[in-house]
């Protein structure tokens, strides 16, 4: 029982640590205010998100294998798959703004004053909002998976 437990405050805490990482890259995703310090804050923040998502990924298995459910309910349960699903979503949309980041650090690395252009910082802000609106889905299926359902 305890163990369950702690694997469960475990799975929550890497959800939790995922959700206050896009948000304060969201945050500071802002036309006028992406400066070189700013860039690096991001790409900083872009590690601990793909180390949130692996967290949340490592937990998760935990739980199916040494959690009380175990394997022989949750590897059938749909709901599971389906959260799986949304979590390599969010890692899948995740990819192309590390990719952005690195190229704007690229760009700026040689230039004091160099700002990426505003049409890719609101576009990169608008890939950060649709992944925390992807990631709103996953606690709620969480919820149907611990009341039985699937």
């Amino acid at each position: 029982m305890l163990t369950d437990a702690l694997l469960l405050y475990l799975h929550l805490s890497a959800m939790l640590g995922l959700a206050v990482f896009l948000t304060a890259k969201t945050s500071l995703m802002r036309v006028g205010a992406i400066d070189t310090a700013a860039l690096a804050r991001l790409r900083r923040l872009d590690l601990w998100v793909w180390g949130s998502f692996a967290a949340v990924l490592a937990s998760g298995l935990m739980l199916v294998f040494w959690g009380i459910q175990g394997p022989q309910w949750l590897l059938h349960n749909p709901l599971l798959w389906a959260k799986m699903a949304l979590l390599g979503l969010m890692a899948v949309m995740s990819w192309p703004s590390t990719r952005r980041l690195a190229r704007w650090s690229f760009h700026g690395k040689d230039v004091a004053a160099w700002a990426p252009p505003a049409v890719e910082i609101r576009q990169e802000r608008r890939w950060l909002m649709a992944q925390s609106h992807v990631m709103v889905i996953i606690p709620l299926l969480a919820t149907l998976m611990s009341h039985g359902f699937g």
